[in-house]
């Protein structure tokens, strides 16, 4: 089963290391990026690696979807890797 928290579990800096080290993760990363540009005044990539000028975490607006885009990517890798949830 995988789990994903909710609010309150994000840090400056969550991801970035995946981001740069992990294939999967980060080309689900970057399609999240693409999917919200549409919907945001801010880039998701940016937020993930605390770009100059990138809004924080502290913003309900940016928290919300760059968790949800930190899950989705993680679930991303965990298939890769061979782990599959019968729930989520």
């Amino acid at each position: 089963v995988f789990v994903f928290p909710g609010q309150g579990s994000q840090w400056t800096g969550m991801g970035a290391q995946l981001l740069a080290t992990s294939p999967v993760f980060a080309a689900r990363m970057h399609e999240c990026a693409e999917a919200l540009a549409p919907f945001t005044d801010w880039n998701l990539i940016d937020v993930i690696t605390s770009a100059p000028g990138a809004p924080g975490l502290d913003r309900v607006d940016v928290v919300q979807p760059a968790t949800f885009a930190i899950m989705v990517s993680l679930a991303a890798l965990w298939q890769a890797n061979g782990i599959h949830p019968d729930a989520v």
